[in-house]
């Protein structure tokens, strides 16, 4: 028996921006500094992933289940109910 596994090499690595110039690459204009999750449009689902105590994850599925909505849309209100309490984010 062979030892080891065959498989493929690794792809090459990219070439830095300098030496890409240097070979007549044309090189894309930095746009700047941007701020955190600006490219997000509010519409867009993202993923959302905490930790949470069996009990919460459990008591979420179960009134999914009972109301017969998403889990999702269960945290959508509970945010807020919670911006009612304490005030919006």
């Amino acid at each position: 028996m062979a030892k080891g596994l065959r498989i493929a090499e690794p792809p090459s690595r990219r070439q830095s921006s300098g030496e890409a110039a240097g070979e007549g690459g044309r090189q894309e204009p930095h746009p700047g500094p941007l701020e955190k999750f600006s490219q997000v449009r509010p519409e867009d689902k993202v993923q959302f992933n905490k930790r949470v105590t069996q009990r919460v994850a459990d008591g979420f599925e179960m009134l999914a289940i009972r109301t017969h909505r998403k889990v999702p849309d269960l945290l959508a209100e509970a945010l807020s109910l919670l911006e009612e309490r304490y005030g919006r984010v």
